[in-house]
């Protein structure tokens, strides 16, 4: 046993080969995505800063840059923010407050009655309806007022189906509106002739149906997402002719730019007339005698004559 030599065992371990170097290319990615998540955090971080107006102004410029009142196309094919061609921002986007929302409105005032007074050229539908629209500024905001004058340009009668030239107009209009910051609110009116009451209907029907008509035509025609505040049936409540409930001019559709905030005021009082087109209002005319009713028939439906046709 002594004589015996030791087993001599050699264990050799092989080196794992290390991956060839590739100058730290890993790093830069790594600071492209770190760089990537800071740009989040920082867009989410203002988002909670701004209010929701503020957030409806910046989503509003980037879908329409020309969000400041220029040019006076109203035909939709030509309209600035359909065109392909290059923009120029000549003015800061800012929110309009005060004497900068009047200033705004004004400008798109002047903007529609020119983009009207062009379509009236070119469509005859328009030019029909052109003396019947009333624009003004308002202690409410830019109020737009689409006034029936008995021609039945506007609706059939005791119908809330539009007619095509009414319709028109709504889109042509829809392409301005959709520009403003400021909410929107339609309104239908009727005159003061009622249904019979056996009809199942009545003025305040009428009046919303009109008004919810014009809000589905303005709507998809250019409004922003939210931008409709609220639609209302008149019926006779807010003649634009209280002297005569009767006349035709009380049929109308009114739609509303809101003021975001109160208008300047220069010490005098507060306007809230709706002045009517050159087109002289035609005076009211004496009521016809009608022979009595029965008996037992009413001949007043809430204070107003029956045997009218509601409009």
């Amino acid at each position: 046993m002594a004589g015996e030599q030791a087993t001599v065992v050699v264990v050799r371990k092989k080196k794992a080969s290390h991956p060839a170097h590739h100058g730290g290319a890993w790093k830069v990615a790594y600071a492209d995505f770190v760089t990537a998540m800071m740009a989040l955090f920082i867009v989410l971080w203002l988002l909670t800063q701004a209010d929701m107006r503020l957030r409806q102004q910046i989503a509003q410029y980037f879908r329409d840059p020309g969000v400041l009142p220029g040019g006076a196309v109203v035909t939709p094919d030509q309209a600035p923010s359909r065109s392909r061609e290059p923009k120029v921002v000549t003015k800061e986007i800012l929110l309009v407050q005060g004497d900068g929302e009047e200033k705004l409105l004004e400008g798109y005032k002047k903007e529609i009655e020119e983009a009207l007074k062009a379509a009236a050229s070119e469509n005859p539908e328009l030019a029909a309806l052109r003396d019947q629209v009333i624009i003004q500024l308002t202690d409410a905001g830019l109020s737009i007022q689409v006034v029936d004058k008995g021609r039945d340009l506007l609706f059939d009668l005791s119908s809330a189906k539009l007619k095509p030239g009414l319709v028109e107009l709504l889109k042509r209009l829809a392409t301005h509106l959709g520009k403003l910051p400021n909410h929107i609110q339609i309104g239908g009116h009727t005159d003061a002739r009622p249904f019979p009451p056996e009809s199942g209907i009545t003025n305040w029907d009428l009046a919303f149906d009109r008004a919810n008509a014009a809000r589905r035509i303005l709507e998809v025609s250019g409004l922003w997402p939210g931008q409709l505040h609220r639609v209302i049936g008149y019926a006779d409540s807010e003649p634009l002719i209280p002297e005569n409930p009767l006349a035709d001019e009380n049929r109308r559709l009114s739609i509303l730019a809101e003021r975001e905030t109160r208008r300047p005021t220069k010490g005098d009082a507060a306007d809230t007339s709706i002045e009517l087109p050159a087109d002289p209002v035609p005076e009211a005319q004496p009521p016809v005698p009608e022979a009595s009713p029965p008996a037992d028939t009413p001949s007043r439906v809430d204070g107003v004559p029956i045997g009218g046709v509601a409009r």
